[in-house]
């Protein structure tokens, strides 16, 4: 059963998966193009030793593991399962349930395969967390359903802001009207551009929103104070930036900093999000949906990890399964696998009770 299962896979694989592929050479050959360091004197090596299935250094001489300073580190998984997990989790655009790759990959223990995505989901956020946005950028918070943590259970549930069963979350999301963009392609007057103009302008009319949407990130906070805003948005937006909102007061210290700040106070709120903070609030939609329809109420230790995974494939929206690895999302997230470690030990978690098997 298991055998026809990975042969089901294989018919909706990338290139790379069908024919003669072999994991160990294809990460090898990625590891060595990213470069592998010695964990003991830091000298780079390239030297493979085939029958260890490591690297060896050339200065002193130790083995070097394929995945030792990668994410897949003290894995007992195999390196195809991660493969096979990272391809599902490129091959949708909502966020992935473990159980459904537990499913589909038929595992029989459930924990290797939540820490596993959960790793995937940490290094996704560590690689979004290197870019900061730019140009203009809208910016608002949003609360997002959680379940109630043990030590408020038998609590009074509070309503509004302060409710716990609500998470805070801030949404930046970098967007250009649509005028300024077609103005940006009809002035470079290529061929490409023109039909990108062309494109642009049909969509824009279809969807009734007067702004084009770039990237976007969102960041799980304990508070709304304007302290705790300003150190997350100082550090993920260009200094060089018009940053548009609706004027809470925890926005204060914006204006000075920034190259712009734009306050949109009115009483039509409907009027400032259609016209001002349309994307912020698409995205703020489709994400709260797409978490709460596969994972329904989350723990809020988690939230910030099913963010990243949303953030990610949305920034990289219009990349897709390619015979060229420079637009292949699944081909991205194994080169940030291979560099970046994950911070998250499954004994630093827990399991709520309705997903204990």
């Amino acid at each position: 059963m298991a055998h026809k299962v990975i042969i089901l896979y294989r018919l909706y694989m990338p290139y790379y998966f069908l024919g003669t592929f072999t994991e160990y050479p294809y990460f090898r050959d990625i590891r060595i193009i990213q470069g592998v360091s010695c964990p003991n004197c830091g000298v780079k090596t390239d030297k493979w030793l085939q029958g260890r299935k490591a690297f060896q250094c050339t200065k002193c001489g130790c083995s070097i593991p394929l995945t030792k300073g990668t994410v897949m580190e003290h894995s007992k998984l195999s390196l195809r399962t991660w493969f096979y997990a990272m391809h599902l989790m490129t091959s949708i655009k909502q966020v992935l349930s473990a159980k459904e790759v537990q499913h589909q990959l038929r595992i029989e223990q459930y924990p290797p395969v939540w820490l596993m995505m959960m790793k995937l989901r940490n290094i996704m956020g560590k690689r979004d967390s290197i870019y900061q946005l730019s140009d203009e950028v809208e910016l608002d918070e949003a609360f997002f359903p959680i379940r109630i943590p043990e030590e408020a259970r038998g609590e009074k549930i509070k309503r509004g802001a302060g409710s716990q069963q609500q998470a805070k979350v801030l949404v930046i999301v970098e967007s250009k009207p649509v005028d300024t963009v077609l103005q940006q392609y009809l002035c470079e007057a290529t061929e490409q551009s023109i039909r990108k103009a062309s494109k642009l302008a049909k969509k824009a009319e279809r969807q009734s929103i007067g702004k084009v949407v770039h990237y976007i990130k969102m960041f799980v906070i304990d508070n709304l104070s304007a302290d705790t805003l300003d150190k997350i948005v100082r550090k993920h937006i260009d200094k060089d930036t018009v940053i548009v909102s609706d004027g809470s007061s925890s926005h204060i210290n914006f204006e000075g900093y920034f190259k712009g700040y734009e306050r949109h106070v009115e009483s039509n709120v409907d009027s400032v999000v259609k016209t001002h903070l349309p994307w912020v609030h698409v995205v703020i939609g489709r994400c709260r949906s797409g978490i709460a329809a596969i994972h329904g109420e989350v723990d809020k230790q988690f939230l910030q990890l099913y963010l990243n995974e949303f953030c990610w494939k949305f920034n990289r929206r219009f990349f897709k399964d390619s015979c060229d690895p420079k637009y292949d999302l699944f081909d991205r997230l194994v080169k940030i696998a291979a560099i970046y470690t994950s911070d998250i030990k499954w004994r630093d978690y827990y399991l709520p009770d309705d997903e204990i098997v």
